[in-house]
């Protein structure tokens, strides 16, 4: 029973993890797009027009692959956690019925915002339908985190009822819907969506214009290379200032994740943060310590002389893996990193200084790559920092959730499959098809370009 509980786990986060990588570039292209093509109307810039439509192609692709996806999500859910999923539906069923009507806003305005591109007489009119894609991807992307949020802050019920006989009573959906970390979690989790796409644009962009071999293709690049870099790091600085009221959220509403993040093992008032490091036969070693930081950042102050959650304080039956320390220092080490980079572009570029010298293009492109590993570095951070709970506050535990019957091995070995090619096909398709028309063809289709 054991190992399957274990490869019900394995399955979610593998699935889960492939899904974010289709997620990030819906978001993010649509967002990119939607500003690129209302600079081309206002500046009446040709060029950006040619960008904008090859990322309308793109998004067609990863829309359609990522609602396919989104099934085989909902599938496992119900196959694979069915006692979850039965809670689910008696207390905070809201915020899926809701990501259906985002999933229509976006599938009806994408579908006609490509195929009655040239229908529009007043092109801001066509431009308010990208608006509108990209408001459907960004609302898909707050509910499902609100539903993330009630699964580590529960709301909406009566608690200690459920704890005691496990009966579901005083059902409120909207407090549920609106749980304690709700607004927190969301204005974290969708601004760093949208960065690690904006991110992966950014280098699809940088490639490109290595690639080009005509000033006009190359001078169109750079302007979307402009816009990526601005909206990512908007997005990644929106995080970053989230991310610090989240590790807040934590102390005071998930003590142990907060815990089991610091490798606080026993109680102080003037904390280290602690950098890197394994624990090893219960012991932390081989980590950077750096006294009274830790203090600094919760309470802003080296004398606040507050005690900070530690491990040994709850049954170590319900400490998390505590490898997900690792996973936290790679998300704040590497966002910080490529936050870094993103200002110094903006500052670039608000002093209109180059920024196509190989050693910025390379960096685009590394910091497409990392920001993915750190978004992912985030989501095992958070979803397995509430382990053993699939339910936190000792509401449901992952066991107690899950399918155990051997009948779900062969459909998670098939959903693996599925990922295995969905994702791989999804970045090959959408590479051939923008590159079946060189972008100087399409510069000669749309005429004048500045």
């Amino acid at each position: 029973m054991t190992s399957i509980i274990n490869f019900d786990r394995f399955m979610m986060g593998f699935t889960l993890g492939s899904h974010i990588l289709i997620v990030t570039l819906t978001i993010g292209i649509s967002v990119v797009m939607s500003v690129i093509e209302f600079l081309g109307i206002y500046l009446k810039d040709k060029g950006y027009e040619v960008i904008a439509r090859r990322l309308s192609r793109a998004l067609a692709i990863f829309f359609a692959i990522g609602t396919a996806s989104g099934t085989v999500l909902a599938i496992e859910l119900f196959s694979l956690w069915p006692n979850f999923m039965v809670l689910v539906g008696k207390i905070d069923i809201l915020p899926f019925y809701y990501e259906v009507f985002a999933f229509f806003l976006e599938s009806i305005s994408l579908v006609l915002y490509i195929y009655y591109w040239d229908y529009f007489k007043n092109r801001y009119q066509h431009w308010l339908l990208s608006v509108l894609v990209a408001a459907g991807t960004l609302l898909s992307a707050v509910f499902i985190t609100m539903v993330n949020a009630w699964m580590n802050t529960p709301a909406g019920f009566n608690l200690s009822e459920y704890r005691l006989n496990g009966t579901v009573a005083d059902v409120n959906p909207l407090a549920a819907m609106f749980s304690p970390s709700s607004w927190i979690e969301i204005g974290h989790v969708v601004p760093a969506t949208l960065a690690a796409g904006s991110f992966a644009l950014l280098a699809y962009f940088a490639i490109n214009y290595l690639r080009s071999k005509t000033d006009i293709a190359r001078s169109i690049y750079m302007k979307s290379i402009r816009v990526a870099a601005i909206v990512g790091l908007i997005a990644i600085g929106i995080a970053g200032l989230t991310g610090d009221e989240s590790m807040r959220m934590l102390y005071s509403l998930q003590p142990l994740k907060y815990a089991a993040i610091e490798l606080n093992f026993h109680s102080s008032t003037d904390a280290a943060e602690k950098l890197g490091g394994i624990v090893i036969n219960g012991v932390p070693q081989y980590y950077i310590a750096v006294p009274g930081l830790q203090e600094f950042i919760m309470f802003l102050s080296f004398n606040a002389h507050q005690a900070v959650p530690y491990l040994t304080e709850f049954p170590k039956s319900q400490w998390p893996p505590l490898f997900i320390h690792l996973t936290f220092d790679t998300m704040v080490g590497g966002g910080a990193l490529v936050g870094l980079f993103a200002l110094l572009l903006f500052i670039r570029i608000i002093f209109r200084k180059d920024i196509s010298g190989k050693f910025y293009l390379y960096s685009m492109i590394i910091s497409g790559i990392l920001l993915e590993i750190v978004y992912d570095s985030g989501w095992v951070t958070d979803e397995v920092g509430r382990q053993p709970y699939i339910i936190y506050n000792n509401i449901m535990t992952v066991a107690s959730a899950a399918n155990t019957s051997p009948s779900v091995l062969p459909l998670g070995i098939g959903i693996i499959i599925f990922y295995c090619i969905a994702v791989p096909f999804t970045f090959y398709f959408s590479a051939k098809v923008l590159g079946n028309v060189s972008i100087e063809k399409e510069i000669e289709r749309v005429g004048d370009v500045k």
